[in-house]
C-alpha cells in the first residue's frame, strides 16, 4: 500500500508540473511572438507561425528614426522613480505613525487611507484634469508624479503599517535611551527593518508605472515628455499605413527593460510578499 500510494503522489507531482508548464509557456509566448516578429522581415510580418529567415533589422531602425525613444525612455524612468520614492517616503512614514501611536484619529487615517484602495480611477478623470489645471502643473512630469504616488499610497501605507507592527518596539526605546530622535530612529533603525516590504512595493508598482499608456495620453500633450508606452500610440497614430513592423520593435525596446529588471529580482519580491503574509 505504501509503494502505491508513493506512486501515486509521484504521478500527481508530474502531472501538475507538467500543467504549471504549460501555463508558464502559454503566458510566456506572448513575449516570444513579439520579440520573433520584430525581428521578421517584412515578407514574413504576416507569417504568425514561420520563424525569421534571418534578424532584420530594418523595424528597429525605422523605429528609433522616426520616434526619439532616448527621449521617451528618459520621461519613464524620471516618471517611474520618481513617483515611487516619493510613494516610498510618505507611505513609511505614515505606516510607521499609523501603527505606532493607537489613538482613534490615526485610526481614522489608516481606514481612510484604505478607502483609496476601492475607489475606481475612472471616477477621478475630470476632478484630477481639472486640478491640475488649476495648479498649473497639467502636462509635466511633476504632475505625473504625484498621481502615481498619490494612487500607489492606499497600498503602501496598509503594507508598511502591517510591517511595523512586526518589529518589536524595545528597539526603539533602547534607540530612545542613545540619545536618537523620533526622525534618527525611523530613518536610521526602523526603515532599513521594512526593506522587505520597500522591495516588494518597488516591484508591484514600477511595472503599473512603466507600463500605462492611460495616464500619459490623458495628462501629457507635450510629445518632448511622452512616455515610451505613449509613443508606440503615437507613431501608430502619425503613419497612416498600420506598419506593424516598427510597432513591434518600439514594444520591445520598451517592455525589454522590465522584463531584464523581473528577472533579477523576481526572487526579492517573493520573498518580500510571503515575508508580509507572515507578519501582516
Amino acid at each position: 500500500m505504501g509503494k502505491r500510494s508513493a506512486k501515486r503522489k509521484n504521478r500527481g507531482s508530474l502531472t501538475l508540473e507538467i500543467g504549471m508548464l504549460l501555463i508558464a509557456l502559454l503566458f510566456l509566448y506572448p513575449i516570444f511572438y513579439l520579440i520573433l516578429t520584430s525581428f521578421k522581415s517584412p515578407d514574413q510580418l504576416y507569417q504568425p507561425l514561420s520563424m525569421p529567415k534571418s534578424l532584420y533589422w530594418g523595424h528597429y531602425e525605422k523605429a528609433i528614426a522616426k520616434v526619439n525613444v532616448p527621449l521617451g525612455f528618459f520621461n519613464t524612468f524620471a516618471i517611474s522613480v520618481g513617483s515611487i520614492g516619493l510613494m516610498v517616503f510618505v507611505s513609511s512614514m505614515a505606516g510607521y505613525v499609523i501603527a505606532r501611536i493607537p489613538r482613534r484619529f490615526f485610526q481614522f487615517l489608516f481606514y481612510f487611507f484604505i478607502s483609496g484602495m476601492v475607489i475606481p480611477l475612472q471616477t477621478g478623470m475630470i476632478p484630477l484634469f481639472k486640478l491640475g489645471v488649476a495648479l498649473h502643473l497639467i502636462d509635466t512630469r511633476t504632475f505625473m508624479i504625484l498621481l502615481y504616488a498619490a494612487g500607489a499610497l492606499p497600498m503602501a501605507t496598509f503594507m508598511y503599517a502591517g510591517f511595523t507592527k512586526s518589529v518589536p518596539k524595545e528597539i526603539e526605546e533602547s534607540a530612545a535611551i542613545d540619545g536618537y530622535g523620533k526622525y534618527r530612529t525611523f530613518w536610521l533603525i526602523i526603515f532599513p527593518l521594512l526593506l522587505p516590504a520597500t522591495g516588494t512595493l518597488i516591484m508591484l508598482n514600477i511595472y503599473g508605472i512603466w507600463n500605462d499608456l492611460f495616464g500619459p495620453l490623458l495628462y501629457l500633450k507635450d510629445p518632448a515628455k511622452m512616455t515610451l508606452m505613449a509613443q508606440v500610440v503615437q507613431f501608430k497614430a502619425n503613419n497612416q499605413s498600420i506598419d506593424y513592423g516598427p510597432i513591434f520593435a518600439l514594444c520591445v525596446m520598451a517592455t525589454l527593460p522590465l522584463i531584464v529588471l523581473f528577472f533579477f529580482t523576481q526572487k526579492f519580491m517573493m520573498k518580500g510578499l510571503v515575508a508580509g503574509a507572515i507578519k501582516g
